[in-house]
């Protein structure tokens, strides 16, 4: 059976835009055009209701969602284009599993949507859907905190980003420009069911000691760590800042973080803790970089094949390992052990991809490090 989707919205052109999104994606579409016309159906069979926040008549999107959790059968993603503090903390109270900001993309609605639908299989699963569904709430609400925050309110802005900003407030909006860049995903793996295991407390400090892990390792090497992504991340070597050598930066960057989440991992084995390990996915190309948005909520992106091709080597990277794209093996080849993975095609890429998996760095290469001055 078809996972069973209300969609709830009083624009009729973004309403039947958001059901096409969805109806073919494969799921059983529902819609309505009011508040009223929506909670006049909550008797009926919904694995998601997606609700505007703003809606005509008395019932807007938070009392909707309120309806439906009250009722307990269906999860609610609220949908606005004018995301404000006190409303997505009446969103969270009455009960929403996570907001969309409109216009809708739809890679990022479905994602939320697949997100959404894992949770409730997870909890059909395990025979106790209510009470588990509670927790995994709260442990999602405590986990992805930094990741609502910049989806609904803003950026979290790096110093690189600040400086950017300050350097030019009247136009920082519409600078754009191509730049040569390295581009990093790392996902922790395996976290979801990691994070069914343990308390919320235990799954946030888990997740907050592998994030600490990347920033202390990213920066160092000169890059920034742009976005988090739930249980991963997106860090960017080359921008704003120029930065010779980036593949290089970000090779040795990628290396200390699996060393350092290495020792966390058995660290906590060795306490009888499930350890956690990340997959991480680079590649090398010219980008458009820029602070990217609508008026009100900008944040500084980087747009191109380039960092496509690094999420979805991310994707098949396996704990502990780091895969290269082939501008970035190039770069890498005189100074990197690396190892040939053979040819691999990709969703969205039009041509196979020679793959390599990232090793280590060679003898000549490390005690050239070791010979450098430190810094004072």
């Amino acid at each position: 059976m078809k996972p069973a989707i209300l969609v709830v919205e009083d624009e009729a052109a973004l309403r039947k835009a958001v059901a096409r999104m969805l109806e073919h994606a494969g799921y059983a579409v529902t819609t309505a055009a009011t508040g009223e016309e929506a909670v006049s159906r909550v008797g009926e069979r919904f694995d998601v209701v997606l609700t505007d926040l703003r809606l005509p008549g008395a019932l807007n999107g938070n009392e909707v969602t309120r309806r439906f959790r009250a009722e307990g059968s269906a999860d609610v993603v609220i949908m606005t284009g004018y995301p404000e503090l006190d409303t997505a903390v009446q969103g969270m109270q009455a009960g929403a599993y996570d907001y969309l900001i409109k216009p809708v993309a739809e890679h990022f609605l479905l994602a939320v949507i697949g997100r959404c639908l894992h949770k409730r299989a997870l909890s059909s699963e395990l025979a106790r859907e209510k009470a588990l569904r509670a927790e995994l709430d709260k442990a999602h609400q405590e986990l992805t905190r930094l990741s609502k925050v910049r989806a609904i309110f803003g950026q979290f802005a790096t110093p690189e980003v600040a400086r950017l900003v300050l350097a030019h407030p009247e136009d920082f909006q519409r600078r754009r420009e191509l730049r040569s860049v390295t581009i990093m995903f790392a996902d922790v793996r395996a976290f979801t069911t990691f994070a069914a295991s343990v308390t919320p407390e235990a799954a946030s400090e888990a997740l907050n000691e592998v994030f600490g892990a990347l920033q202390d390792r990213i920066h160092p090497e000169g890059g920034i760590l742009n976005k988090l992504l739930g249980d991963g991340a997106m860090a960017v070597f080359g921008a704003p800042m120029p930065l010779e050598e980036h593949a290089a930066a970000c090779a040795r960057a990628a290396l200390a973080v699996q060393a350092t989440v290495e020792e966390l991992a058995r660290r906590r084995e060795a306490q009888g803790l499930p350890g956690l390990r990340v997959g991480i996915g680079i590649n090398s190309g010219t980008v458009m970089t820029g602070c990217l948005g609508l008026k009100g909520r900008t944040e500084y992106s980087v747009i191109g094949a380039a960092v496509n091709l690094a999420a979805r080597l991310e994707k098949v990277a396996l704990a502990g390992q780091v895969l290269v794209g082939p501008e970035t093996s190039l770069a890498l080849a005189p100074d990197f052990e690396l190892k040939e993975m053979g040819m691999m095609s990709f969703r969205g890429v039009k041509e196979v991809v020679p793959v390599h998996a990232l090793l280590g760095r060679k003898v000549h290469a490390r005690a050239k490090a070791a010979e450098r001055p430190k810094a004072a």
